[in-house]
């Protein structure tokens, strides 16, 4: 590259001595970008280069650039009079913008949160009473995958996503309405949101994924669904909110969860866990149910309950743990209720369809669902619904 530029600025100079005009611009795609050069008497700057490719700067961002210009004292061909000739030679390499910045993502997520989400007046229902307690669990809802059916089997987007998650909610806290509970907690277990980083589709560790829309809209469209789904438990029963943070979503889960605080400060009929914990601990009467996304410690999170919420232990002889990440059967290694140590763990079950690397692997046919726990005062679980997506969906 640097012989043929070297090249150029030969016969460019030589030209400019005869009264001639060359233009001479290069431009390649490369791993990192984009990269582009012009020798020119019309091209003079970088902005003048990025107009001559047509260069899509909402994509790209520049990276480095140079421009340089020489003169050359030439006589006029036809009156002999001296004339300084100029040529610019202007070099730009483009990279892929990082995306959008966490003031971008805060002010998405915020612009979701503030929206009217059809809320009533706001009264509190008093503190929970004694009485039945439901658990809706709500886990790896996975806003921002996307699956083709041609090549996974099954379609799913935003609004897909959308749409499936608040009717089953929905369907459930009906449900939970019916059996009139004196408490409901709303379980947030991770990978509400299918990645994690603004430059590229990827989780937390890295893993590389497909992805519907940019991150912006992904957190708008979880968030004002998710917001939602606390909207409708609390317009009938005091709620609580839990979150604790996924392997796809680690960062934007506790964007989501300070979230939380925020909006539901005031809130009388709204309590929101505050800590920052990747496991949590709540306790009901003579129940304790402990929640994780599930992706680590799992064989031991029995052990971890006795350590961590060591008085509630002592006072709670009925013991569950809640986790998720498996999407139920969608590994093989994973079983959707297992006992260990005397704790059972359940693994909750994801509305969200296999995505290209799931399908590739062989995890299919997890069913579809969202579930719902009812437990007694007194302790012990007295229902579970599962509500799914319909047919035609």
């Amino acid at each position: 590259m640097a012989r043929r530029a070297l090249k150029t600025e030969v016969v460019a100079k030589a030209a400019a001595e005869k009264g001639l005009t060359i233009e001479e611009v290069t431009k390649r795609e490369t791993p990192d970008g984009v990269e582009a050069r012009s020798v020119s008497a019309r091209i003079r700057t970088v902005e003048d280069l990025l107009r001559h490719i047509e260069a899509d700067m909402s994509r790209f961002e520049v990276a480095t650039s140079e421009a340089t210009k020489w003169e050359g004292l030439t006589a006029d061909r036809d009156t002999g009079e001296p004339v300084v000739t100029e040529l610019h030679r202007v070099h730009v390499r483009l990279r892929p913008k990082a995306g959008p910045g966490i003031a971008e993502c805060v002010e998405a997520m915020i612009a979701a949160a503030t929206k009217e989400l059809r809320r009533p007046a706001i009264k509190s229902h008093g503190k929970p009473k004694p009485g039945l307690w439901q658990v809706l669990v709500v886990s790896d809802t996975h806003f921002g995958n996307y699956s083709w059916n041609e090549t996974t089997g099954a379609d799913w987007d935003l609004s897909i996503a959308e749409r499936v998650v608040r009717d089953a909610a929905g369907e459930l806290l009906a449900v939970g309405n019916t059996h009139r509970p004196a408490r409901r907690t709303v379980a947030f277990l991770g990978d509400l949101f299918h990645y994690d980083r603004a430059e590229r589709a990827e989780t937390s560790s890295g893993t590389l994924l497909e992805r519907d829309g940019r991150l912006q809209k992904m957190l708008q469209v979880g968030t004002e669904t998710l917001l939602g789904i606390v909207e409708a438990s609390a317009e009938t029963v005091p709620t609580d909110v839990l979150l604790v943070h996924g392997n796809h979503d680690e960062t934007l889960s506790w964007v989501f969860h300070r979230l939380l605080l925020e909006r539901y400060r005031n809130d009388k009929r709204i309590t929101v866990d505050d800590r920052y914990t990747g496991r949590k601990y709540l306790s009901h009467g003579r129940n304790l149910l402990g929640f994780a996304h599930g992706h680590k410690a799992k064989k031991r999170l029995p052990q971890l309950m006795a350590i961590e919420a060591a008085q509630e232990w002592a006072a709670c002889p009925y013991r569950e743990y809640h986790t998720g990440h498996y999407h139920s059967t969608a590994a093989e290694w994973s079983r959707p209720i297992e006992t260990i140590d005397g704790v059972l763990v359940r693994t909750a079950p994801s509305l969200c369809v296999a995505d290209d690397w799931a399908a590739s692997m062989g995890f299919l046919n997890a069913r579809q669902a969202m579930e719902t726990h009812l437990y007694a005062f007194e302790g012990g679980l007295t229902a579970t619904h599962v509500s799914g997506p319909k047919r035609s969906e």
